[in-house]
């Protein structure tokens, strides 16, 4: 797949630390400058995006929660920041992925094509942003069915999440033994 070998191809080590500093710089700068420019209700309120599923009712719970300038605020922001970031993540996690599974595993190993989940985990972010920003503008309105696909798909996102974070360990680990069973060998062979 084109997208699983460009990500090889850009998987230096320079690379993959330049997309770890713009993760950082999301999550510590733009998020919160965002969050501040757009009324995002931070105090007593749970963030929609931070839980791993949640009832229709949990959802209308917390969006009532946010009150009216929150919502829109919160809907502002699935259309801005939150674009931004899953292209950040993906590259990052993808490029970590591709660089540790190339050292770790063969060219041409099927191991290398899981340098794409990230971009599974891009694909239902972008899904779950867009039905609540749905259900967000259309509050009052309960779309229950909306409301229920929105928390399914948060689950699965997190999922997908927890894959993206742990291949990176995965592909060390596995080049790590590699390395001591290279070594070994070596070893023998003197």
């Amino acid at each position: 797949m084109k997208l699983s070998n460009l990500l090889r191809r850009m998987a230096k080590g320079w690379v993959v630390l330049l997309f770890l500093v713009l993760f950082i710089l999301t999550t510590s700068v733009v998020f919160p400058f965002f969050a501040n420019l757009l009324d995002i209700p931070d105090e007593g309120v749970e963030s929609i995006d931070t839980k791993m599923y949640y009832s229709p009712a949990e959802l209308y719970d917390m969006m009532e929660a946010y009150g009216e300038v929150g919502r829109r605020g919160y809907a502002q922001s699935h259309l801005t920041a939150d674009l931004i970031f899953p292209l950040v993540y993906s590259f990052f996690f993808g490029t970590a992925i591709s660089f540790t599974f190339l050292r770790a595993f063969p060219a041409e190993s099927g191991f290398q094509m899981l340098n794409l989940v990230p971009f599974g985990l891009f694909a239902f972010d972008l899904l779950e942003n867009t039905l609540l920003v749905i259900l967000l503008l259309s509050f009052p309105a309960q779309l229950t069915v909306l409301a229920f696909a929105a928390g399914v798909v948060t689950a699965v996102k997190w999922l997908f999440s927890a894959a993206s974070v742990l291949l990176p360990f995965i592909g060390l680990g596995a080049w790590v033994v590699r390395l001591l069973r290279r070594r070994g060998t070596n070893r023998k062979a003197v």
